[in-house]
Order: C-alpha cells, then structure tokens, then sequence
C-alpha cells in the first residue's frame, strides 16, 4: 500500500483515539488531539506526520492495568511491536512500533493527571514541502 499524507495521518489519529478510548469515560474530564501538525524529515524528500491525543482524568485511574490492557490489545493487531520501558524520570512509558514505520509513545503525566499518545506516521512521499506549513 503506498503511505500518502492523509492515510499516514489517519492511521496515527486513528490509533491514539484507541488508545485513549480504552480508558474508563468516567475517570475522563477532558480529552483532545492535535489534528495538524507540521511535518517532519525522513529520508530524501520525504516526511512523515506527528501528533498527540490527550486525556485529563480524574484519581483512580490504575495505570499499570491499563497500560497492560494497552499492550495486549496492540501485540494482538497485525504489524505492531510493543516496547514496555521507562521514560527518562522512570515513568513507565509504551514503545509502539508498527512495521509500517509508524510509532507511538503512551504515558502517564501528573498535575493534571493525564495520559499522553505521541504519534508519528510512517514516511510518505511529499516533494515540495516548505518548512512550518501545517497538515
């Protein structure tokens, strides 16, 4: 399948909802994503696409079980790998590698408490790009 601009960006918008979809509605407060984004370098001339969604939630939220519930309904998709680490201030984060080239990083924040999906796309072909426009 040849990766373009808006299946790359559909397919990450499409996991991070997943993903923040999976955790109780009740514990939400307040959810959103970044839908554009400017694009940035792979090899060549071609770019991939970056965003994020987000979920304020409200105490009680287990984050282990979660990200547990996370990682097995991701190792069950076809394509995707996932890395069960930590962030750099020992945080437990998700790796989310798809064969595709698209990858996405799940974590807990505090203050509000939040969980955060970063996502970036696989490579596209997108000759002609001028730095800073937003897709």
């Amino acid at each position: 399948m040849d990766v373009t601009l808006e299946t790359a960006k559909n397919k990450v918008m499409s996991a991070e909802q997943d993903i923040i979809g999976m955790l109780p509605q009740d514990k939400v407060i307040r959810s959103f994503a970044h839908d554009t984004s400017p694009l940035m370098a792979c090899p060549g001339e071609q770019k991939k696409w970056s965003g994020d969604a987000e979920a304020e939630l409200a105490p009680g939220v287990d984050r282990d079980s979660f990200l547990d519930a996370v990682v097995e309904s991701m190792q069950s998709r076809d394509g995707w790998q996932v890395d069960d680490a930590k962030a750099a201030g020992g945080e437990r984060r998700l790796n989310l590698l798809h064969s595709d080239g698209t990858h996405l990083l799940v974590s807990f924040s505090d203050a509000p408490e939040t969980l955060r999906v970063a996502g970036y796309s696989a490579c596209f072909e997108f000759p002609g790009y001028e730095y800073g426009e937003e897709y």
